[in-house]
C-alpha cells in the first residue's frame, strides 16, 4: 500500500507544461501546436490554452460564437512517441487542449481587466490539469498569469512583435506585460532577429529558435493529388499560405497578377483584413484557411510559392515566416520580399523588392532555373530546419533549467 501510494504521489507531481497559444488548437497548424505535440511525444504532459477570445470577438466574427463558452472545455488528443524521432523519450505524455471560456475585452489596453481574465484562466487550468506546473508562454499577457498559476518554473517564447498589431492595444501596455514576463521567465526564445535582439535587452538566457516546417508532411507533396480546388484553374500557379493581414502587401500582389494575366495567384489562408482590391482580379484566388492536411495538395497544383509580407509593416519585420520552411520541405522555389529574416536566406529564395522582379523571377523558375540546385544541400536545410530539431532545443532547455526534484519520479517509500 505504501508503495502504491508513493507510485501515485509520483504521477500526480509529474509536472505538467502550460502553453498559451495565440491561437487555436484548430486554427492554422503552427508553431504552438507543434511544440505542444513534439514534447508531448518526449514525454512531458501538456496542456495546450487555445488563444483568448473576448465576449466582443463573436460579434465581430460570428465563427467564434461556439468559442464564447465552449463544450466541452477540455479535450485529451492522442501522442504517437514513434513520431518524436531520435532522442525521444521512452514514455509518452499527454497532450490535453483547454479552450477557456471568453474573456473580459480590452486586456491589451487595461492592465487591471488583463489580471482579471488571467486569474479566472488560472482556475480553468487548474481544474484542466493537475501541476506543478511549468509555463511555456507565447503571449505577454501570461505575465499575470504567474502569480495565480504560480508555476514552478516559466520559459517565454517570444513570436511576434506583440505591441504593434491592430486592434484594440495600447502599445506601452503590452510592451510592460512582456518585460514582466521575460524578467520572471527562466530562459526566453526568439523567432527572428529582431526579437532576438530585443530579448537581449531585458534577458541573459535568450535563444534564438526560428520556425520550421512538419518536413515529413511536406515531403508527400510529391506524390499528392492536386487538390480540387485549384485542379481546374489553368497554370502556371503560384500558391501562398498564411493569414491574409495587414502585414501582406496587397500592392504587391495586385501588381503581380497585372504584370502576368495568365499567372492564377492562390492565397490558402484566413482572411482578417479588407481584401476588396484582391478580389477585383480574376487571377487571384481567396480560398480562405484549408485543413493542414490537405496543404501539400495545393503545393502539388502550384508551379512555385510566394511570400508577399510588406517591408514596411512593423510586424512583418520581425515575423519568421513558418511558410518559408514547409514550401522548401516540398521542394518548390519561393519568391519572397525583402523582409529582415527572408533576406537572411537569400541563398535559398528569389528575393524581389517589386512585382516585376518577381514577375522576372517567375519567368525563369518556368524555365527551369532553381535557386538552390544542389539537392543535398536543399536537403540538409530542410533537416535542420524540422519541428523535431526545434522541439529537441526547447526539450533539452526544459530539462537544464528545472530542479531535479521536479523532473525524477520520487523513489519508492519502503518500510
Amino acid at each position: 500500500m505504501v508503495k502504491q501510494h508513493a507510485a501515485d504521489t509520483a504521477a500526480a507531481e509529474t509536472p505538467t507544461i502550460v502553453l498559451t497559444s495565440a491561437v487555436a488548437w484548430d486554427g492554422i497548424t503552427a508553431r504552438p501546436q507543434h511544440f505542444a505535440r513534439g514534447l508531448a511525444e518526449r514525454g512531458w504532459n501538456v496542456l495546450f490554452v487555445d488563444g483568448p477570445i473576448t465576449w466582443l470577438s463573436p460579434i465581430k466574427n460570428r465563427d467564434l460564437r461556439d468559442r464564447a463558452w465552449p463544450n466541452p472545455p477540455v479535450r485529451t488528443l492522442t501522442v504517437n512517441p514513434a513520431s518524436a524521432g531520435q532522442g525521444a523519450a521512452d514514455a509518452t505524455g499527454s497532450l490535453r487542449v483547454l479552450s477557456p471560456f471568453a474573456t473580459l475585452p480590452f486586456g491589451n489596453m487595461e492592465r487591471a481587466i488583463n489580471r482579471f481574465n488571467q486569474r479566472l484562466l488560472a482556475l480553468q487550468i487548474s481544474h484542466a490539469a493537475p501541476g506543478p506546473y511549468i509555463l511555456l508562454s507565447m503571449l505577454p499577457g501570461s505575465a499575470d498569469l504567474l502569480a495565480f498559476l504560480h508555476p514552478v518554473a516559466s520559459v517565454y517564447d517570444c513570436v511576434d512583435l506583440h505591441a504593434q498589431f491592430p486592434g484594440f492595444v495600447r502599445p506601452h501596455v503590452v510592451d510592460l506585460m512582456e518585460w514582466d514576463m521575460v524578467s520572471q521567465s527562466r530562459a526566453v526564445f526568439a523567432t527572428a532577429g529582431n526579437l532576438d535582439k530585443r530579448m537581449r535587452q531585458w534577458h541573459a538566457n535568450v535563444t534564438l529558435l526560428p520556425n520550421a516546417a512538419q518536413t515529413e508532411h511536406f515531403a508527400t507533396t510529391a506524390s499528392a493529388p492536386v487538390h480540387p480546388l485549384i485542379r481546374e484553374l489553368p497554370s502556371p500557379r503560384i500558391t501562398m499560405f498564411g493569414g491574409i493581414g495587414s502585414w501582406i502587401d496587397q500592392t504587391f500582389l495586385c501588381d503581380l497578377a497585372d504584370a502576368r494575366p495568365h499567372l492564377q495567384i492562390v492565397l490558402v489562408g484566413p482572411i482578417e483584413t479588407d481584401v476588396s482590391r484582391l478580389r477585383q482580379k480574376p487571377n487571384i484566388h481567396l480560398l480562405g484557411r484549408q485543413p493542414y492536411g490537405q496543404l501539400p495538395q495545393f503545393l502539388a497544383g502550384s508551379d512555385a510559392t510566394l511570400v508577399a509580407f510588406n517591408p514596411a509593416d512593423k510586424v512583418a519585420q520581425s515575423v519568421n515566416p513558418v511558410k518559408v520552411y514547409e514550401y522548401l520541405a516540398a521542394n518548390r522555389e519561393v519568391i519572397a520580399t525583402p523582409i529582415p529574416e527572408l533576406q537572411k536566406l537569400s541563398d535559398s529564395l528569389w528575393i524581389t523588392h517589386t512585382a516585376r522582379d518577381a514577375a522576372e523571377a517567375i519567368d525563369r523558375i518556368l524555365a527551369g532555373e532553381r535557386r538552390m540546385p544542389d539537392a543535398t544541400e536543399r536537403q540538409a536545410f530542410v533537416d535542420a530546419n524540422s519541428w523535431h530539431a526545434r522541439v529537441s532545443v526547447i526539450d533539452a532547455t526544459l530539462r537544464h533549467i528545472l530542479p531535479v526534484s521536479v523532473l525524477a519520479p520520487r523513489e519508492e517509500l519502503s518500510l
